[in-house]
């Protein structure tokens, strides 16, 4: 492997190069905008109201090379203003809450801006003046996540399956995970050099912080609340030295961990301080070594399946692991550790449902779910399971689309892989590591601990619903083109009515809206069930014509899914700089919970309302994640009565995973899907009913066929060609 450094160096020069070139001479990401948009409708909780972007012509962007430069130029997560909030969180209970119910709401809004409101407002801005808290929110974020007990498996972790390769031959197991494995290695290379391009919005810069924990990170079981542990070799500075939800550790994170029927193995992939990476040929032997090794050593007790359970049990596990015996100390730190997690899955699924499944939870063998897991089939078939609390898909969406397409430019054929490990068998040829297994000491008490495990995380899955919907009649070009509207907006309207023909009314929905354009910004939700909606929704299910008085002028269905769809694109407009309603509300009722022993008045009643359960009880939770790289993206439902639904707007398509709870009566996946499909095809034909387009569309010549018959036209076009018919 040493032989190889020289190159390694001139390589290195080259691509350092060839990245400043092509920072100096990149335009704004305001300028490129609309050539990512004709391609897809590239988003996650991102740039979702994009057909109402405009340019306004070439602007040279700085040459930032490096994190802290970059996260400098970033502000603070502003405190909206209280009295904007609440009125626009009352306009969110219109469409929710009955009359009485809102006037009930309405008046403890008023007292809140009256009495309590303002105190809490002045205590939550001086937080966010706060030299060492780089961001107001982000600590009790991230408590909402490291605070819950509930399993992290279908509860919190995401998933994004990636597309086939477009070459068959490359869609073997061991070749494909090696490829997406090294695709994801020299992004972090790049990372770890200060040599990835910076994250922009157009001419925004975007939040880099969450960048640290998406490699050598890992979420640590602990008794009421949980913690992040990252490794890393660059000393934490800034922001991150002021972090009460991560603990950096100064280490050199160079091994991965794979998982193979049960059985942990690591090997390195990263020398000397990180400098030299493994090439894919080496990866390829070594993941095949690991198959092979799985095989001598026969069947493996499931020891992952600890990270699937309630998160205080596994604490206490984890101790007793720890204590039983110094090799399960040492398992566990590798496995924290590691850069990722490959698991090789037995499984090979030959349909989007089964392949959403595997990698939403899969078995619950084979994974380890307080990381993320590089998942790859049999088949070839791939994705990742995401474990949430580091980051959000905004920063993970990019590594993912880096390993897709570095797999596609340099993935192998299925038989040169095994050619090449046959002469590596054969010849004995050294490799610069070997593959080395991760020993476990049990006890009868762990044992049964997973036995138990296993029985609950089955009753877990067989409790998931999971549906994929392709919907092929149309995408994001159509909807930009033909009706001129925002895709993420057109389709959230859908969803909405999907759910309106499903249960005869609107309730709560949770859109993420991303704020990376903030220091340590995580999401604002977009409150989706919006007036607007209720009111389009109610009109194509119950139609006005039939109300309406003599002489009485009725809106157009059309008109109502503008009003509709524009609604949802300001709301996500105000939620992305921060002026949505959730976060701030969270920050008030919080900032009073930290100082209830100085408070001389009792928890406000707008926390405790009707409205405010209602609102915040998420029936509908919502994200779109779009990218060419990949064909599918979920993740659980928050609440059992309600519905998870990932979506992907492509420009000829749109694609969705919808999950539910089977232990609710109220609720279907396939059942949902169907509606949707029904409420995509709705929204279709209204806009195609607008008589500007109706009239405007140029009319297509077609002769008339009929089985004993043929046009004039036609036979007189087939006698000038010199042929005969019989009639």
């Amino acid at each position: 492997m040493s032989d190889r450094r020289s190159n390694q160096s001139e390589q290195d020069q080259a691509e350092q190069k060839e990245f400043e070139e092509k920072v100096i001479r990149r335009h704004t990401w305001q300028q490129e905008a609309p050539v990512r948009h004709t391609n897809e409708v590239r988003s996650v909780f991102g740039w979702t109201d994009a057909c109402e972007h405009t340019v306004d012509g070439p602007e040279e962007v700085e040459l930032v090379t490096k994190i802290p430069e970059h996260q400098e130029k970033l502000k603070k997560l502003p405190v909206p203003d209280l009295k904007d909030t609440v009125e626009r969180y009352l306009k969110t209970l219109e469409p929710l809450l009955t009359a009485d119910e809102f006037d009930k709401a309405e008046e403890e809004a008023q007292e809140f801006l009256k009495t309590s409101g303002p105190t809490l407002q002045e205590k939550l801005k001086k937080r966010q003046t706060a030299d060492n808290l780089p961001s107001w929110l982000e600590s009790w974020w991230d408590d909402s996540y490291l605070c819950g007990r509930d399993p992290v498996s279908i509860n919190v972790n995401y998933f994004f399956g990636f597309e086939s390769d477009p070459n068959p031959d490359k869609m073997s197991q061991v070749g494909r995970a090696a490829s997406l494995l090294h695709g994801a290695l020299i992004f972090y290379q790049k990372y770890r050099t200060e040599r990835l391009d910076m994250d922009f919005e157009r001419d925004r810069p975007l939040c880099m912080s969450q960048m640290a924990r998406v490699f050598g990170a890992s979420r640590i079981p602990q008794l009421d609340r949980d913690k992040i542990v990252t490794y890393t070799k660059q000393g934490v500075t800034g922001a991150e030295a002021h972090s009460l939800t991560t603990e950096y550790t100064v280490t050199e994170p160079t091994e991965v961990v794979v998982l193979v029927g049960s059985k942990f193995f690591s090997f390195p992939v990263l020398s000397d301080g990180g400098a030299d990476l493994a090439s894919i040929e080496e990866i390829e032997i070594l993941l095949q070594h690991c198959k092979d090794r799985s095989d001598e050593i026969g069947p493996g007790v499931p020891v992952e399946l600890v990270t699937t359970l309630n998160r205080d049990d596994w604490a206490k596990i984890r101790e007793k692991m720890i204590i039983t015996s110094e090799k399960n100390r040492n398992t566990l730190e590798t496995i924290q550790k590691a850069l990722f997690v490959v698991v090789l899955e037995e499984m090979e699924p030959d349909h989007e449902d089964e392949l959403a499944r595997l990698l939403l939870h899969g078995p619950g063998v084979n994974r380890w779910f307080d990381k993320h897991n590089l998942i790859v089939c049999k088949n070839g078939q791939a994705g990742i399971n995401f474990e949430h609390s580091v980051g959000d898909g905004a920063t993970t969406l990019r590594v993912a689309d880096e390993m897709y397409k570095h797999a596609v430019e340099h993935g192998r054929p299925k038989h040169e892989i095994t050619e090449r490990y046959e002469t590596f068998k054969s010849t004995g040829m050294g490799l610069r590591c070997e593959v080395t297994p991760l020993r476990w000491v049990l006890d009868v008490h762990i044992e049964n601990c997973l036995r138990t495990a296993f029985t609950d995380f089955k009753q877990s899955i067989l409790s998931t619903e999971t549906q994929v919907l392709r919907f092929h009649q149309f995408g994001g070009a159509f909807v930009k083109t033909v009706a001129g509207m925002s895709p993420d907006a057109f389709v959230q309207v859908a969803i909405q009515l999907a759910y309106f023909k499903f249960f005869g009314k609107n309730d709560a929905t949770y859109e993420a809206a991303s704020t990376r354009s903030y220091l340590h910004g995580r999401t604002e939700v977009v409150r989706s069930a919006t007036s607007e909606v209720w009111t389009f929704c109610k009109s194509v299910c119950d139609t006005a014509l039939t109300h309406r008085k003599a002489g009485q002028k009725v809106p157009t269905q059309l008109g109502l899914l503008r009003s509709a769809v524009q609604a949802h694109v300001e709301y996500m407009k105000q939620a992305k700089q921060a002026n949505g309603v959730d976060r701030h509300l969270l920050g008030l009722r919080l900032t009073y919970e930290e100082n209830r022993d100085e408070m001389n008045f009792p928890l406000p009643a707008i926390f405790k309302g009707t409205g405010y359960r209602k609102s915040s009880h998420w029936h509908l939770s919502t994200s779109h994640c779009g990218s060419s790289s990949l064909n599918t993206f979920g993740f659980g439902p928050v609440v059992t009565d309600g519905f998870g639904i990932g979506y992907m707007i492509k420009n000829k398509e749109v694609s969705f995973c919808i999950t539910s709870n089977f232990g609710s009566r109220t609720t279907s996946s396939e059942v949902f899907a169907c509606l949707l499909e029904e409420s995509l095809l709705h929204l279709k034909s209204i806009v195609l009913s607008d008589p500007v387009k109706m009239h405007s569309a140029t009319p297509v010549h077609q002769h008339f066929f009929h089985p004993t018959t043929h046009t004039d036209e036609l036979l007189v076009d087939w006698l000038r060609a010199g042929k005969r018919t019989s009639v």
